[in-house]
């Protein structure tokens, strides 16, 4: 790859990070207490660590693989064959997120602030700068990125901390919420909410330092953890009602609770704006990372064109889902089990072997 095109270890970070705040604004706090209501909190801390030890588990497997992603190493492992099905399960993933969570916030808007407004100018504003964003290439989208994600990142601490005067602690309580099962056992389910490991998988060979793999991997999972703590928490001692409903935007909420003296109210409209900009960035990264995969299983040469076929796609799996009701029990129901399938399963395995049979190779 053309160095101009690799990134730095802070852009590599923020790409990770907004990942997982995506899913944050898209209901995933909520998500996680109505699986273990007051203890969601507990359990938070409890996948954290197990997603801190998992990824040090995978940059220690990364290590003989410097300059490779898991398709790569798939096609180390059990050559064409086993390379072709584990690039289309992550293009397929790539883009099934990505139509989710495009509908998601198409349908929030609409119902907030467009209702006159047709779903289809709503997925067209968002997809057409993705186009732009593909043909500039990874490293211009992840300079954009960071500067976004820090922005992003503030704006949700502003949210948590704003509402923190009108927090009840005893809502935590009791501490184990539905049962130590649901919170320990059934909990571990809610491994799922880092689903940011995917990118992880493919980051190696677009970074500047390679051996910059493990500070980035590590931070970003800990820089996800603690925003998600955060937001479970906030939710939990703002609203009594949040361990026994579905809302919509649960992080949404909070915004309209803010107010910054008696002539600047109404602030949810900046936060919007905001995860509109996190949206787009997020749309744009793991659209890259989709192409790159299909150019390495097509060999094609000039993959940016595929921005126009690529759009398209995600434009009609957006349009399958006609409600929030439908997208999250597509979420609950399916996805959770696909990324623990594909990103903590299949894909652990994949590197698990292929470093027996570089240590075997060694050794012989």
């Amino acid at each position: 790859m053309n160095s101009l095109q690799k990134i730095g270890k802070f852009e590599a970070i923020a790409l990770v990070v907004i990942v997982t705040i995506n899913q944050i604004i898209f209901n995933l706090p909520n998500t996680i207490i109505i699986n273990t209501g007051s203890s969601a909190w507990l359990n938070v801390i409890y996948i954290s660590i197990i997603a801190i030890l998992f990824c040090v588990l995978i940059c220690k497997l990364f290590k003989k693989f410097p300059t490779q992603d898991i398709v790569d190493i798939s096609e180390y492992l059990g050559g064409k064959v086993l390379k072709l099905i584990i690039g289309l399960l992550y293009i397929l993933f790539f883009i099934f997120i990505s139509g989710i969570f495009l509908r998601y916030m198409a349908i929030s808007l609409k119902l907030i602030y467009f209702e006159e407004s047709p779903i289809v100018f709503l997925l067209l504003l968002f997809l057409v700068p993705v186009i732009f964003a593909i043909k500039l290439g990874i490293k211009s989208t992840s300079q954009v990125n960071l500067l976004f994600t820090p922005i992003v990142l503030f704006s949700m601490l502003i949210i948590l901390f704003s509402t923190a005067k009108d927090f009840v602690p005893e809502r935590i309580f009791p501490i184990l919420g539905f049962g130590a099962d649901k919170t320990f056992l059934i909990g571990l389910n809610n491994i799922f909410t880092f689903s940011c490991f995917a990118y992880l998988y493919f980051l190696m060979p677009v970074l500047k330092n390679p051996e910059d793999f493990k500070k980035i991997a590590i931070s970003s999972i800990i820089i996800s953890a603690i925003y998600l703590f955060l937001s479970v928490v906030c939710l939990l001692m703002m609203f009594p009602f949040i361990a026994f409903s579905d809302e919509m935007l649960s992080v949404y909420l909070l915004t309209r609770l803010i107010e910054f003296g008696k002539f600047f109210q109404r602030v949810d409209a900046i936060f919007i704006f905001v995860w509109i900009l996190s949206l787009l960035s997020f749309l744009s990264l793991t659209a890259e990372f989709t192409i790159r995969i299909f150019k390495k299983l097509t060999k094609i040469k000039n993959h940016k064109e595929m921005g126009y076929s690529l759009c398209a796609i995600i434009f009609s799996v957006a349009l399958i889902f006609n409600s929030i009701s439908d997208i999250k029990y597509i979420q609950n129901e399916l996805l959770k089990y696909i990324v623990i399938s594909l990103v903590f399963v299949i894909s652990l395995i994949i590197l698990v072997l292929a470093n027996f049979k570089h240590k075997k190779g060694n050794v012989a």
